[in-house]
Parts: structure tokens; C-alpha cells; sequence
């Protein structure tokens, strides 16, 4: 189950990272408001990190990406409920069979 795990992981990651190349990709207009903010921001911590010692420069990037990475694995979460909530959904539409593979497929998941 674990390989499965493993594969099912892969596959749906790979899909994820590509959905903004998709055709039906989703993109709201609070989204790309928040991204709009944050490149800003960005742009001025960067011209800011640059009066502060290296130390303490390494010490926000660090943070900035523990960060970014936390919010990755958030998103990531997210995503996979979403996809088992459609599972699920779809089971108990009774468009496709419930079984045990599918059971357990959900609760690795």
C-alpha cells in the first residue's frame, strides 16, 4: 500500500504543480490581488534585508522559506481533500463502487 501511496503522492503533486498551465485552471481575482501584495512586499523586504547584517539575512531567509515550504505542504493538504472529498462525493452519488481499495486509498490519503 505504501508503493501505491507513493505513486498516487507523485502523480497527484506532478498534476498540482501543472495546474497553472491548464486550461481550467483556477484563478480568482483574490488571488491574484494577494500575489500582487506579496510581490510588493517583497520587493521591499529585499531592498530592507540588504542594510542588515549577513547573519541576520540568513537568519529571515531561512524563515522565509521554512515558510514558504510550510504553506507548500498546506496547500498540498488542501489539495488532496478536495480530491477525496470528490471521491467520496462521487461514492456516495453511487457513480462509482465503494470498496475496500478505495477505502484505504482514503484513509492514506
Amino acid at each position: 500500500m505504501n508503493e501505491l501511496y507513493e505513486t498516487v503522492n507523485r502523480f497527484l503533486e506532478e498534476m498540482r504543480c501543472d495546474s497553472g498551465e491548464r486550461e481550467y485552471a483556477v484563478s480568482t481575482e483574490d488571488v491574484l490581488e494577494a500575489e500582487k501584495e506579496r510581490n510588493k512586499a517583497s520587493t521591499a523586504v529585499a531592498e530592507c534585508l540588504k542594510s542588515l547584517p549577513k547573519a541576520e539575512q540568513s537568519l529571515i531567509n531561512e524563515y522565509v522559506e521554512a515558510l514558504e515550504h510550510c504553506h507548500f505542504k498546506e496547500e498540498q493538504r488542501a489539495y488532496y481533500q478536495g480530491i477525496m472529498d470528490g471521491i467520496q462525493w462521487l461514492g456516495e452519488l453511487g457513480l462509482i463502487k465503494k470498496g475496500n481499495n478505495l477505502t484505504k486509498l482514503i484513509s492514506k490519503l
